[in-house]
């Protein structure tokens, strides 16, 4: 369940009135008519200045008072990936007496949100949501103002609200095939003789003998249990509990030259989307701890914890990465105990990274790197599967004709 929070704080920014499009025609007209009946002496041309000048005042102290009755609380959004739809949603309380009419924009990135809100009952409260994709990663400050210019809309008194959470944006995850994974990573250099040997005992995915039932078509020769079959007179195979997966260290090299280009960026882009692949793929297929690092950076380890929520603050380093050339090694001390007995990739935007021979010798262990120049049968980047779709319905379309 998502947690609000005040879109207020004790020092807020003090608000401002505007004029509206309607608002200055209606003072130039103001003006117009006060200084027509005051060089010809019309006492009634005055009067209909100085009532027209008086609603305009009054516009602006109503759509004050509009604004200064209510209280908005934001939604406590955890961190979500370029290109995945959220939600967004505020509270719109009505504190005072009266009704209020006010209008709520939130604002994040270069684009923004907003609502209006008619007619609030007095001591009521109004949810407000909106469906947003955001398409490039980052941490962004949650900018939410309430402007009214309720009755006339010719003034407009607008209140920005104090900043709160910042709104993060992970690199865009794709799509791993979780089997493909596991065996691919545990198949590298990335462990220790152990892991290895261990390795090669379950390479199908399976462990400890759980039971015997009857054979079914497409099982495995191999895992036919002669002696219960001969004893039941009927073909019995083996079943077998899945073997656990280790857990996972991941390094995150954000190499950069240092004139880097537009498709050096998109490397790097890449690269950081392959690793939110992994490291989501594999927390939610196995369970298993993961471990996230950004290269040459102690501070930006984090360890998942039980839930998606976890996983999804352990990857917050990754959405404000900045690439560079060089990188100091992270030793054994950054991980714990974490690197002892996991798997340990490192994933760069270089291929052939010679970071994860600096990683080697300054934790003991053995990292094996991945880029996406390398061909990974088990991954698709993100986009890759909507273009298919696109293609897909081109064809049909296309055959239609």
């Amino acid at each position: 369940m998502r947690r609000t929070e005040p879109a207020t704080a004790t020092t807020e920014p003090p608000g401002r009135l505007t004029l509206t499009g309607e608002g200055m025609a209606w003072l130039g007209a103001t003006i117009l008519l006060g200084g027509v009946g005051w060089m010809k002496s019309i006492n009634l041309v005055l009067i209909l200045a100085y009532m027209m000048a008086v609603a305009l005042f009054l516009n602006g102290l109503l759509a004050r008072l509009q604004v200064r009755r209510v209280s908005v609380m934001r939604d406590s959004t955890p961190p979500v990936y370029a290109g995945e739809e959220t939600s967004l949603r505020i509270e719109v309380t009505n504190t005072a007496t009266r009704r209020a009419t006010v209008s709520v924009e939130e604002s994040i990135s270069d684009e923004a949100v907003s609502w209006l809100v008619y007619r609030i009952a007095a001591q009521r409260m109004v949810s407000c949501a909106a469906r947003r994709e955001f398409p490039k990663r980052g941490r962004f400050a949650r900018a939410i103002s309430v402007a009214s210019g309720f009755p006339l809309g010719l003034v407009r008194y607008e209140r920005p609200l104090a900043a709160g959470q910042e709104f993060v944006v992970l690199p865009a995850a794709g799509v791993a095939d979780a089997n493909g994974l596991r065996q691919w990573i545990l198949r590298q250099p990335g462990g220790d003789g152990r892991l290895r040997k261990v390795l090669r005992r379950v390479t199908t995915d399976q462990a400890d003998v759980r039971g015997v039932r009857p054979y079914r078509p497409g099982d495995p020769i191999r895992g036919i249990h002669w002696r219960s079959s001969a004893r039941r007179g009927e073909l019995m195979v083996r079943e077998y509990d899945v073997a656990p997966s280790p857990d996972l260290v991941l390094v995150v090299e954000p190499w950069l030259p240092l004139n880097p280009t537009a498709m050096h960026q998109a490397t790097l882009e890449a690269a950081l989307s392959l690793a939110v692949t992994i490291a989501r793929t594999w927390r939610q297929a196995y369970g298993a701890r993961v471990t996230v690092a950004v290269a040459g950076d102690a501070n930006s380890v984090r360890f998942t914890g039980s839930n998606d929520s976890d996983l999804r603050e352990a990857l917050i380093p990754l959405a404000e990465v900045v690439g560079a050339p060089n990188f100091d090694a992270l030793g054994t001390a950054a991980f714990d105990r974490a690197v002892h007995h996991a798997a340990r990739v490192l994933v760069s935007s270089r291929p052939h990274s010679p970071y994860a021979a600096t990683l080697t010798r300054a934790t003991g262990h053995a990292f094996f790197a991945l880029s996406p120049a390398d061909r990974l049968p088990w991954y698709e980047a993100p986009g890759v599967r909507d273009q298919r779709t696109e293609v897909s319905q081109e064809g049909r379309v296309f055959s239609d004709l």
